[in-house]
């Protein structure tokens, strides 16, 4: 999915995703942080710097693992994403580095891909969020090109 001729940032898709106690982990990011701290400089989580925060996700073979909280917040700092992946399962014993390493996702119950903020890949088990909400077509009907 591809938003019309303007950038989709992840805090743009999150809200189309029910509230919920899935464990989340961001695998792949190499993106702009865009609230400057006291000090003027961008910080993600931690305060720590863009490119920490970076070398952080890619050592750990499960990335950074937290809840639907943290990565509400999280989203909320990071204003352009050159690249990001972010998975969630039902628990973070679904998140295994191996698997998810070798790009297999389906222990996941949802798979969100950016590319330069403005290609996005969405997908999310059937049923996922119960109540017939989904996921895929809500973002479709927000973000597709007509």
């Amino acid at each position: 999915m591809q938003g019309p001729g303007r950038y989709i940032r992840l805090a743009d898709l999150l809200p189309l995703i029910p509230d919920n106690d899935w464990t989340w982990s961001i695998l792949e990011i190499d993106g702009i942080w865009s609230v400057p701290g006291a000090d003027g400089v961008v910080a993600p989580p931690d305060g720590m710097s863009a490119s920490a925060f970076e070398d952080l996700v890619r050592a750990s073979p499960t990335g950074y693992v937290q809840g639907w909280p943290g990565l509400k917040d999280l989203a909320v700092h990071l204003e352009q994403n050159h690249w990001l992946t972010v998975v969630a399962a039902a628990s973070a014993d679904d998140l295994v580095g191996a698997e998810l390493q070798a790009e297999d996702y389906s222990r996941c119950l949802v798979f969100l891909e950016a590319f330069d903020s403005g290609t996005w890949t969405v997908a999310a088990r059937p049923g996922a969020t119960g109540g017939g909400h989904d996921i895929v077509e809500a973002a479709r009907a927000r973000f597709a090109r007509p």
